[in-house]
């Protein structure tokens, strides 16, 4: 079967970002056999640069695999030019696909719905299925988090949004609130399937002899207890309470913040203009290495904006920690706080609370080492249930393969 897999923001695991849909694609071509051509960005979006041609060598070969890697404008901020960002890439995407052998099937992915928009028109002229993965539901997410307020964008993102819902031949979401969210709109049920993030499991081993070295990285005391947060820093992740949490450890606590994005001058700001010295803002790191931080932590955070539209959030991180076997704390009601106390993994400290944040860090730290084990064991059952990215990939197939039959 060859399959077209799009996502403007994915990378492959050697830069940081988005490694789903590397992993999906290497899963079908390993295990399935399939021909996956993956459609990203050249400009890496978490960094803001384009990928290098070092970088590019340094990606394993995978028989099947093939990328196509597009051209996007580069952007720093959140201006005029992120929107160009987004448009360009979707035209190349459509405009390249255009030309390149017929594929069985497309799978184009949000946020933005320029991509999906682009793959469900060159389904059209390919006449092969189409399915719409849902990463955020867009433009809700960007209209309740006030970051869009022009009447017309919003009624020509709606409509995008309600049109590819009601012509994608499936919709593949992450959370169970999106799939709630989707059928409230008058979608059938049984057109969209839950295939969440995960974990590619053994693709990472335990190396103790590294903590000393990646607590150096980190600038934290061998002795300290480290709360990580890794990923993306941007208004929905709310990390300005997580900073301001410095203000209220107890002594011997330290935060460690590894990403980037448009909120990261200011986290820095906030930091140097209190003198938060238990709090530490990392560069990225690549996916491959990023497990070793989080095993040389203690704790890992999870943190979004205090908004309805992230009740149903389940992000990768929540995948990360429990893999590695760390328990969380979460500022995020709804279904990751569900998924953390039901899993008994973590706590819940109270959302955009930086004084609840400090509190439950400091719980944490008092857990017994049996309690800790008991955590990590709690974690590794909950991967093999619902995190198992190899599983997940297998699901993900099998819907593209009976779509096929169907065609």
């Amino acid at each position: 079967m060859r399959i077209w897999l799009a996502n403007h923001y994915a990378v492959p695991p050697n830069i940081a970002g988005i490694t789903r849909h590397y992993e999906l694609a290497r899963e079908w071509a390993i295990a399935e056999g399939a021909e996956v051509t993956l459609w990203l960005s050249r400009f890496v979006h978490p960094r803001r640069t384009f990928i290098t041609e070092e970088e590019k060598r340094a990606i394993p070969h995978v028989p099947g695999l093939h990328f196509q890697w597009l051209w996007s404008f580069p952007h720093k901020t959140n201006d005029v030019r992120r929107i160009l960002n987004m448009g360009s890439f979707a035209a190349l995407f459509l405009l390249t696909g255009l030309f390149k052998r017929r594929p069985d099937v497309i799978v184009a992915s949000s946020p933005h719905l320029f991509t999906a928009f682009a793959g469900w028109m060159l389904s059209k002229v390919k006449r092969v299925p189409f399915v719409l993965e849902v990463r955020d539901l867009w433009p809700d997410s960007l209209i309740k988090m006030g970051g869009l307020k022009n009447p017309r964008v919003v009624r020509l993102l709606t409509w995008m949004e309600s049109f590819l819902y009601r012509h994608a031949d499936h919709i593949v979401v992450l959370t169970e609130h999106q799939r709630k969210f989707i059928r409230d709109k008058g979608i059938d049920p049984s057109k969209i399937e839950l295939i969440p993030n995960g974990i590619v499991v053994g693709s990472w081993e335990p190396d103790p002899s590294r903590r000393s070295e990646i607590r150096m990285k980190m600038g934290v005391p061998e002795d300290h207890f480290v709360a990580i947060y890794s990923g993306a820093h941007g208004p929905a992740n709310a990390l300005e309470y997580v900073v301001k949490a410095g203000r209220h450890l107890e002594p011997g606590i330290s935060i460690v913040l590894i990403g980037d994005g448009p909120e990261k001058e200011k986290l820095k700001r906030i930091k140097e203009e209190e003198q938060l010295d238990n709090v530490h803002l990392l560069d990225p790191v690549p996916k491959s290495e990023i497990f070793d931080y989080i095993a040389a932590a203690d704790c890992g955070i999870i943190s979004l904006a205090d908004n309805d539209i992230f009740r149903g959030a389940r992000p990768n991180k929540l995948f990360d920690y429990t893999f590695v076997g760390k328990p969380i704390v979460t500022t995020v009601d709804g279904e990751v706080r569900e998924i953390v106390e039901k899993n008994e993994v973590g706590l819940f400290s109270g959302a955009e609370d930086p004084e609840g944040l400090a509190k439950a860090l400091a719980q944490v730290r008092g857990f017994s080492r049996e309690k800790l084990a008991q955590i990590a064991e709690n974690g590794r059952r909950y991967i093999d249930r619902e995190g198992d990215r190899r599983k997940l990939a297998k699901q993900f197939y099998q819907l593209l393969r009976t779509l096929v039959k169907k065609d």
